[in-house]
């Protein structure tokens, strides 16, 4: 089992390759056979080509994560990590962006690999705002 530590480091490593664009790297994370609701009572992934094309068109949009401070579990297992997600999707006016709020929910092998993810966000979760708003704003102009 990987300590505290350890699993909170992969959590944030998560968000810190979304952020890179890195899509394979992302998948490494995973362990065989994935298993990601994203979001809950949503869509779940179990096929790695279909979550790669899930994150793949997320970087199309521009996204950028934040990270709050991750909370591990006593079961030596699960992270619970809030992330502030700001992405441009289709269909949304330039000079605009999404800005999300969610919880991640991981639970960590002893490999340090992801076993299960839970994405936890709902509409309300949601909300439009002007690029200037954004952390990097020139994404979004």
């Amino acid at each position: 089992m990987l300590d505290e530590d350890a699993r909170k480091r992969v959590a944030l490593d998560y968000c810190r390759r979304i952020g890179e664009g890195d899509v394979d790297g992302v998948l490494t994370l995973f362990a065989d056979p994935l298993h990601v609701e994203d979001p809950v009572g949503d869509k779940t992934f179990t096929a790695r080509s279909e979550y790669r094309a899930h994150i793949a068109r997320l970087v199309s949009y521009g996204v950028h994560e934040v990270p709050g401070t991750p909370v591990a579990g006593l079961d030596r297992e699960h992270v619970a990590l809030p992330i502030t997600v700001e992405l441009r999707p289709e269909g949304v006016p330039q000079g605009k962006f999404v800005r999300i709020s969610l919880i991640a929910v991981m639970r960590i092998g002893g490999d340090g690999l992801i076993r299960h993810m839970r994405v936890i966000s709902g509409r309300t979760d949601m909300s439009l705002h002007d690029a200037a708003e954004a952390a990097d704003a020139a994404r979004f102009v």
